[in-house]
Formats: structure tokens, sequence, C-alpha cells
């Protein structure tokens, strides 16, 4: 049977792509146009959703096969269209091999909270550097894209193929001038860093103050505006050597966005490690060890992890060497430390490559079970029944999520 081709300008799909010609046509619909082979398999790589896929007739290569597979796997309709009519969607004189339909991101709520790095585009009015910027943006981890005025364009085809899609994944918010802007990050709590060739700080070394940070960088022509630089908190500039005055706001911008970055975690790093979750469950897990430790040496003369070991081996009736340096979290020498008194009492004998649990061990635990439980019992005093079901959940979760994440490396 022979494939459908469409050949008519007029055909519904055709008319869809062909709507999206101006920025108000695109706001208005929602949707962009994805113009390329490769920009589609990027954008479709990110998970970014798909609405009308279209295909030159003579679009017959390998790898266009292989996409048009690709996209049928993904449940993404294909098209096949008259290399003509696939011109005229496209409104250019050259040959096009695909275009296709994307949403456009949904405006972000005013009231969704804020990250710790922002990057604001102050008048930056080139497609090519505006795609760079925000590609760069969202490699480097920016969490918002700020625009300063109402008609800056991100919608554009030379702005989605210079930052390869990534405005389809970015959080951009968008204000009705620098003024907005400047009070709006001033609201969110902002130290505001704006870039200038006569910045007074280097930015590598700019005495940021431990806020969240949001860098401004200006148009091509004029740079950031006096009206930003007079509201800034700082001015930083990149030194320059030789007879170059200034960078493409592109280059300019992404190399500002890592030196803060970096230059924001080393300012906040104590506070970081602090507040790390590593950080939180070790000291935990320590305090949690040095009860038990406290309690056990009184009653037997034993500590926290030998109990723990006798527990894990009664459990499993024997248990692999591997597996209980796994669960205790020890070497192997450290294990061998450990059980030695637990061989001398006769609680624990070696079977092979492991051990089992002997009734004379079996019997000590049940001795020691009680004092178990006292402890276990006054670390969750304050906490309800819910909590303490909760707490166990949450912590299976970050287990199983760890244990993913070593079996992906």
């Amino acid at each position: 049977m022979a494939e459908d081709v469409v050949t008519s300008v007029k055909d519904p799909r055709v008319v869809q792509a062909r709507a999206l010609q101006t920025r108000t046509q695109r706001i208005a619909a929602g949707r962009c146009v994805l113009e390329g082979r490769s920009l589609i398999e990027q954008v479709r790589a990110a998970e970014a959703r798909l609405e009308v896929v279209l295909r030159a007739q003579g679009a017959d290569t390998a790898e266009d096969d292989e996409l048009a597979e690709r996209l049928h796997q993904g449940e993404v309709a294909v098209h096949r269209v008259r290399d003509g009519v696939l011109r005229q969607v496209a409104g250019a004189s050259r040959a096009v091999s695909w275009l296709a339909v994307a949403p456009l991101p949904a405006a972000v709520d005013p009231h969704l909270p804020w990250g710790e790095f922002a990057l604001v585009c102050d008048g930056v009015a080139d497609p090519g550097n505006l795609g760079t910027i925000v590609r760069s943006a969202r490699a480097l981890g920016v969490d918002d894209v700020v625009l300063t005025d109402l008609d800056t364009d991100l919608s554009s085809r030379r702005v989605l193929d210079a930052s390869r899609g990534s405005v389809l994944d970015t959080r951009v918010r968008r204000f009705s001038s620098p003024r907005h802007m400047v009070a709006g990050l001033r609201e969110a709590g902002f130290q505001i860093v704006a870039t200038s060739p006569q910045g007074s700080h280097v930015q590598g070394l700019a005495p940021l103050d431990g806020r969240p940070v949001a860098l401004v960088v200006g148009g091509e022509t004029a740079g950031v505006s006096r009206e930003v630089m007079d509201a800034a908190d700082l001015l930083v500039t990149i030194p320059m050597a030789g007879q170059v005055e200034s960078l493409n706001v592109g280059v300019a911008a992404g190399i500002s966005m890592y030196e803060l970055r970096t230059r924001m975690v080393l300012t906040v790093l104590t506070e970081r490690i602090r507040g790390s979750l590593g950080r939180d469950i070790s000291l935990t897990g320590r305090l949690i060890r040095d009860a038990f430790d406290h309690a056990l040496r009184e009653a037997a003369g034993l500590s926290s992890a030998q109990l723990t070991a006798v527990m894990v081996v009664a459990a499993e009736k024997r248990t692999p060497a591997a597996e209980l340096r796994r669960d205790l979290g020890v070497g192997s020498d450290e294990l061998d430390a450990l059980i030695a008194p637990l061989n001398e009492r006769g609680w624990l004998a070696p079977d092979g490559d492991g051990y089992t649990c002997t009734p004379a061990g079996e019997q000590a635990l049940a001795a020691l079970w009680p004092i178990h439980q006292q402890i276990e019992q006054s670390l969750l005093e304050d906490l309800s029944p819910d909590e303490r079901i909760s707490l166990r959940q949450l912590l299976s979760r970050v287990q199983h999520n760890a244990t993913a994440l070593l079996q992906q490396r």
C-alpha cells in the first residue's frame, strides 16, 4: 500500500504549522515550529512533546528512517509531505527536510518559589545570542531565566535552533520593564549582580553575601540599562587582555554564570555542608549508634554494630560475610574485629564464607532485645505512630534511590 503524502498547503496539518510564522501567532496558539532533523531529535530526547511532525518526501536517508522509527515507537505520528509544500510551510527558498510543531512552556506561576540563581536578559535582542544564553543557563543549572520586557521572543526558529530546543524546558519569568524586574527580584530576596565594562569587581572575586544571585546581562550594543545598573548591588566585569574591549554577550553570559555560580557555592559552602542530606543522615546515624553503644556496653560489653551483626545473622539463619559487611558498612578487617568477641562468646559460628547464629547467640539476643526496644522507643518518643511509619517509609525510599544510583554507576 502506497504511503499517503500530503500535497496541499490546505491540509489541516500543514495549515497548523503555517499559522505559527509570527510571534503573535505562536503566543496565541501556545506552540512553535522546530526545523531540522537534529533539532527534533534533541527535543524528543529531552522528552518534550511533539504534536505534529512533517517529513519531506525526499528525506530518505538512513538517519531519516531511524528518526521516523523512533518517533513511531514513541507514538508520535510522522506525515510525509511533498518537498515544495514543506518549503512553503517553513517560508524558505531552500530545501527543508523536517518540521515539527511543539507546545510552548506554560507561563510560570508568579507564586512559584524562585531558585538560588537567576539569569536576567536585559534588552538582549539577537535571537542567536538569546538561544545561546538559554542553552548555557540550562547546562549550568540556572533555575530561572528572566526577561525585562514583554516583546523578547524565545519562540522563534533562530532562538530554538541556537538553544538546541532547551527553551522548551526552561523556566522563563517575564516582567514588563527593568524597574518591575528589579522590584520582583528584591521581593524574592536576590542579590542583583550586573555585568559592565566599568564594573568595580572582577566577577570571580565578587563579594557575594549568601543571598540567591541574579546575574544581569545586557544587550549587544547598549549593555545593561542604566536603570538596572543603578539598582544593582554589584557591578562586575570580565578582565580583558590585549586589544579586545568586549565579548559577545552569549560568551560573556556563559563565563559569568559559571564564575558567579562557583563563587556563590564557595560563599555559602559552610551552610550547604551543614544542611546537606549526607551530613544530616550521617550525624543522625552516629548519634543513634552512640545511644545504643552506651546502653549495650553497660549491659553486655557490646557495641551496637555487634548486636546488629547478631540480629542480621539470626534473622537470616546464615549470612555470607560479604552481605554482613554491606549491612554493617564495614571492611573485611573491621568485620573480623567485630565478630571475634562474638565467636569467643559462642554466639556466632563460622560457616564457610559466612556465619550462623548459635542457640547461645539467640538466647543472648532475646535477653538484650528489651534494651534495644527501650532505646528505640526513647529515640522515637516525640513521634506519633503515623510519623514513625512515615519515617521508615521515607528512609526506605532514600535507601532505594541510593541503591539505584549505585547500580547506574
